[in-house]
C-alpha cells in the first residue's frame, strides 16, 4: 500500500499519526480510510462526508492539489504584528534628521559626519549628516534594511547611539549585532535625532 501524504506540504505521513511531522498540520481521516489503511472494508458507511480528493490523491501516489479552503489565521496577535511590521518597511526607508537632512535608504547604509570610505569598503550607501556640534562619529551607525525589515546597530561611536521605542530608550549594540527597528520607533546618534517612516 502507497504512504499517505499531507493534504498541505505533501510530506509522508507516519502510520497512525494525528499530525504531519513536517508542516504540523492535523491529519483529518474518515472511517473508510482508516478502514482501508487496516485493509478491512466497513460494513457500513458514516454519516461523515467523503474523503476530499488530496487524500483519494495521495492512496493513488500522485501529489495532491492544494487545499479548496483558506486555513484561518492562527498565528498570535504578537506574531501577526511583528509580521505587519516586518512588511511596512518595504524596499525604502526615509530618514529625516533633526539638522535638516532627509534622505531615502535602501539596503545598507553607514551614517556618520564623514561615512564615505567605510560606506564604499563595505558596499553600502553613505549619509553624511552636517553635525555643526560634532556629537557624531565619522562613522557612526550601521543601518541594513533586507526582506522590508530594517536593523540598527552602533559602529563604534564615541557618544553612542540609541533607539527610542515609546518611552524607552535602547542602547544600540556595538559591532556585529543589531537591534530590530520597528515603525514609529527613533534613532538617536549623538546628539541628533532621525526620525524614520517607510519611503
Amino acid at each position: 500500500m502507497a504512504s499517505a501524504r499531507c493534504a498541505y506540504c505533501a510530506a509522508t505521513l507516519e502510520p497512525s499519526s494525528m499530525y504531519c511531522l513536517a508542516c504540523g498540520q492535523l491529519v483529518l481521516t474518515t472511517r473508510a480510510d482508516r478502514a482501508a489503511d487496516d485493509g478491512w472494508e466497513p460494513t457500513e458507511r458514516s454519516a461523515a462526508p467523503a474523503p476530499a480528493e488530496p487524500a483519494a490523491a495521495s492512496r493513488a501516489g500522485t501529489a495532491p492539489s492544494a487545499p479548496s479552503w483558506t486555513p484561518p489565521d492562527i498565528a498570535p496577535p504578537a506574531t501577526r504584528a511583528a509580521a505587519r511590521a516586518r512588511e511596512a518597511w518595504g524596499e525604502r526607508v526615509r530618514l529625516v534628521f533633526s539638522t535638516g537632512e532627509d534622505v531615502i535608504v535602501s539596503g545598507s547604509a553607514v551614517i556618520g559626519r564623514r561615512p564615505e570610505q567605510t560606506a564604499a569598503t563595505l558596499g553600502a550607501q553613505a549619509v553624511e549628516v552636517a553635525d555643526t556640534t560634532r556629537s557624531m562619529s565619522r562613522v557612526h551607525l550601521y543601518l541594513e534594511l533586507e526582506r522590508g525589515t530594517l536593523r540598527a546597530g552602533d559602529a563604534g561611536s564615541g557618544n553612542g547611539s540609541s533607539l527610542r521605542r515609546g518611552d524607552r530608550t535602547i542602547p544600540l549594540p556595538v559591532g556585529e549585532e543589531r537591534v530590530e527597528v520597528r515603525p514609529g520607533d527613533a534613532l538617536r546618534v549623538g546628539d541628533v535625532d532621525i526620525a524614520l517612516s517607510p519611503a
